[in-house]
């Protein structure tokens, strides 16, 4: 886990830079991003796991005005 809760809905994607035929993918060969989605189904933030220059995680806020709009 990396630091998600049981209350919180999110999904985890992998996209992978290289073909394998191991199943074993190095970290860097690999893109990897989990979203959390609000109680409303939308999108309330990103972060990219080491996306960074220097493998940092990158966390994007998506925040909505009183109308929804992002």
């Amino acid at each position: 886990m990396i630091g998600q809760t049981t209350t919180e809905n999110y999904v985890k994607t992998t996209s992978y830079q290289v073909a394998t035929t191991t199943g074993s993918v190095a970290n860097d060969d690999k893109i990897e991003t989990i979203t959390y989605f609000d109680g409303l189904g939308r999108a309330k933030q990103s972060i990219g796991i080491r996306a960074g220059g220097g493998s940092e995680d990158i966390v994007t806020y998506i925040g909505y005005d009183e109308f929804g709009r992002q």
